[in-house]
């Protein structure tokens, strides 16, 4: 690995790892869906279809305000619509907790490089969350709306002229083109610039319209660094996959091994041995999706920090391609 992505790999985990309070954060951050900005290269349909916090919420939102508008109120159907309130009402605290959670995160990444100390961090950085909520709001939203616009409004009516055709060869491979030269770049890029724009914001004090503005900008200038980053957090997600499955599979084999034993023995014994493994899993489960998210995030924004940098190093793929093919880098 080169020495630029080492450095900030390295340091991403270092304030991890000296800031455990963050995976708090990331515990939250995880409903956003992390992986967006390289899920479009293994399967569309799961990009497409997705479904984080954002757009579980707002899917709540028009399930409820249609059953509102096409219900009769009557008492006996009072007690399924508040709890169709209760649950929207949960959705909105997890995506306030979730999108304030991603501006802590890059608060804290922030803040570890001038070494600033507070009284109470965990609420400090939560609060710099909190008060920028509806720019990274606004972002994200952006996000959604682009992507679902494209889609339905342009690719949509393309394919559906397209099932028109008589000739399924020339279709399926027009539909083909569509998908891997318009909608997977689309997808990639604005997710992209809407992690770059959230850093904009938290840490340049931008509004939501200069820091995607910004944010395109970056990606434009740096779009070879940033899929170079999507690569290698890719394999890192794969290798992390293969490590917490195999944990897994270390704690829960005792617990089956032991389990069938005293099973024969007393019914009791092997339901509690059951339920301490199930514990188990879940807190092994809960703790490396956040501290995976917590890292995912922070890697993004220390590359942020390094590439608004003055003077910084590149990596040797982009220096190459600056030297050699400038307009690619401008």
């Amino acid at each position: 690995m080169e020495a630029f992505y080492r450095k900030i790999y390295l340091h991403s985990w270092q304030i991890i790892k000296t800031n455990w309070y963050l995976l708090c954060f990331g515990f939250f951050v995880a409903a956003l869906g992390l992986t967006g900005d390289f899920k479009a290269l293994l399967n569309l349909q799961d990009q497409i279809q997705t479904q984080d916090i954002i757009s579980t919420t707002m899917t709540s939102w028009i399930d409820i305000f249609y059953s509102f508008s096409t219900a009769q109120m009557t008492w006996e159907k009072l007690p399924a619509l508040l709890t169709l309130v209760a649950i929207l009402f949960v959705f909105a605290v997890v995506l306030v907790m979730a999108i304030s959670s991603q501006g802590a995160l890059i608060d804290a990444t922030n803040q570890s490089h001038k070494k600033t100390t507070f009284k109470n961090p965990l609420v400090s950085h939560l609060q710099v969350g909190i008060e920028n909520f509806w720019s990274l709001f606004s972002l994200n939203i952006i996000n959604k709306l682009i992507s679902f616009v494209f889609v339905v409004g342009v690719i949509v009516p393309i394919i559906d002229l397209l099932y028109l055709s008589q000739s399924a060869t020339i279709m399926n491979l027009l539909i083909t083109l569509i998908i891997f030269f318009i909608i997977i770049p689309l997808a990639i890029i604005v997710s992209f610039v809407t992690r770059y724009g959230a850093s904009y914001v938290i840490i340049k004090k931008q509004n939501t319209t200069q820091a995607f503005f910004s944010a395109w900008n970056l990606f434009r200038v740096n779009w070879i660094i940033s899929l170079e980053n999507a690569g290698l957090l890719l394999l890192i997600t794969m290798a992390y996959t293969i490590v917490v499955i195999s944990i897994l599979a270390f704690v829960v084999t005792p617990f089956l091994i032991v389990g069938f034993l005293v099973a024969q023995i007393s019914n009791l014994a092997f339901l509690f041995l059951m339920i301490i493994c199930g514990l188990l899993v879940i807190f092994i489960l809960l703790s490396s999706i956040a501290i995976f998210a917590s890292y995912y995030t922070i890697v993004w924004s220390e590359l942020f920090l390094r590439l608004t940098e003055r003077g910084q190093k590149h990596s040797k793929i982009h220096r190459l391609a600056n030297r050699h093919m400038p307009f690619l880098t401008k």
